[in-house]
């Protein structure tokens, strides 16, 4: 009976250790990833240094932006004064793919952002893992509106992550002509 009670307390522990595990790794990948970029574009912006932003983007994004340089300086125009604080607008989502030669995964992460006079929405899609082409591994696009422009980033006659139905494919950082 004493050796039955060992195993059945040997199996709980390990069952409960294992899940711990699991479970802390798998929650702290999207969100911890998504809020430590987004960490280091605030401090990007506060100091208003493009080489901390430029270090986040992919190779592949910087090249396809329109012209990379001039929208990093024009997020900082755009931004009234430091950021002080953020709130996820929705929890960060994520898509995988992957097989025996490549792993891909991206995730789209959403914020809102505050001044001390202005709030703002942050859409940010970042490619965490991209074995394929491994151009891509780090952040694709940075979309920033005015908080109360939410929703335009969607509508698809604003023409800013959407032209109609179709998804507009965004490099680098976009704000939209819409002010």
């Amino acid at each position: 009976m004493h050796r039955i009670i060992k195993c059945v307390m040997v199996f709980f522990i390990s069952v409960a250790f294992l899940t711990g595990c699991v479970h802390h790794s798998f929650w702290d990948s999207d969100q911890k990833v998504s809020d430590d970029i987004l960490e280091k574009i605030i401090e990007g912006i506060n100091n208003k240094d493009e080489d901390v932003i430029k270090e986040l983007f992919s190779e592949y994004a910087i090249e396809n932006s329109e012209s990379f340089d001039a929208d990093v300086q024009s997020m900082f125009d755009f931004i009234d004064g430091n950021i002080v604080s953020y709130e996820e607008s929705s929890p960060a989502g994520s898509f995988e793919s992957s097989d025996r030669n490549y792993k891909i995964k991206k995730i789209s992460s959403y914020y809102y952002v505050s001044t001390a006079t202005d709030k703002y929405f942050f859409q940010i899609d970042n490619y965490s893992k991209n074995t394929l082409e491994p151009e891509k591994q780090g952040v694709k696009s940075l979309i920033i509106v005015k908080a109360e422009d939410r929703l335009k980033v969607y509508d698809g006659n604003e023409k800013i992550l959407f032209d109609g139905e179709e998804e507009i494919d965004r490099y680098g950082v976009y704000i939209p002509d819409i002010y």
